[in-house]
């Protein structure tokens, strides 16, 4: 079945249709059979029978459901005759589907994924490690150099070549030092001019600094009472024990 069903993990077939026209003589025997051989075991893993046998040539159409069989168990497919007759403008048509979560780990989304990743996560402890899967260590036994050695091979440079790039590295500095100052004085004397102004120095006065006294002070005094607040007071005592005795004469 390679090229008529896709390699993909998780597909199963659900459905066959098929159709073609049988030409023969009514009273002649003839059978059809659509098949397909196992491909994992022996035997046809489908096979529907078409007995002609007394009646007259004609066309036909069927669709035949199956329970959604594994794409691996689909091996060749044929038309077989038996009898007097034959099959013309054959056609055969697979009705297939994927399951998505054919393999739990597929998706997070899919069923069972979380037993199914701790399964892998044992079965991956579980496996044991072999020192010499390690390029590494394959290096090392093998008498190789190891990065780090390579490393220090590429920065071999001699001490006076390195001497040479230092001083001209310093030099390169020195020039770029001397741009930047010179700039910064040129902007320097701009401000410099922008904030001399003619004739402005016969604004400026010196203001003496020290310490400024209060003169003015207020002396400290306690303000009396209010007449109106005390006979206020007074008026809702009064009232306030009428309303206790007159709870008792009650």
């Amino acid at each position: 079945m390679t090229g008529v069903l896709p390699a993909a993990t998780g597909l199963t077939v659900d459905g066959v249709i098929y159709q073609y026209t049988a030409v023969k003589n009514t009273k002649d025997a003839m059978v059809v059979n659509v098949q397909n051989v196992n491909a994992i075991d022996t035997g046809y893993i489908f096979r529907s029978q078409d007995d002609w046998t007394g009646k007259p040539g004609n066309s036909i159409t069927k669709v035949v459901p199956v329970d959604n069989i594994p794409g691996k168990y689909w091996g060749d497919g044929s038309i077989n005759v038996t009898g007097q007759g034959e099959v013309t403008n054959a056609s055969v048509i697979y009705k297939y589907r994927y399951d998505t979560c054919y393999n739990p780990l597929s998706d997070p989304s899919c069923p069972g994924y979380a037993q199914a990743m701790l399964e892998y996560l044992a079965l991956k402890a579980a496996e044991p490690v072999d020192p010499l899967s390690n390029k590494y260590v394959k290096d090392a036994l093998e008498g190789k150099p190891l990065p780090e050695d390579e490393d220090k091979k590429k920065d071999s440079t001699p001490k006076n070549e390195k001497k040479v790039e230092k001083v001209a590295v310093d030099k390169k500095a020195v020039i770029i030092n001397s741009l930047v100052s010179a700039e910064d004085a040129q902007k320097a004397t701009r401000f410099e001019m922008m904030n001399n102004i003619p004739g402005f120095s016969a604004y400026s006065i010196n203001i003496v600094g020290g310490v400024y006294n209060d003169v003015i002070r207020y002396p400290e005094k306690k303000l009396p009472d209010s007449r109106n607040g005390r006979s206020l007071g007074v008026a809702q005592e009064r009232l306030h024990g009428a309303m206790v005795d007159s709870q008792y004469n009650k």
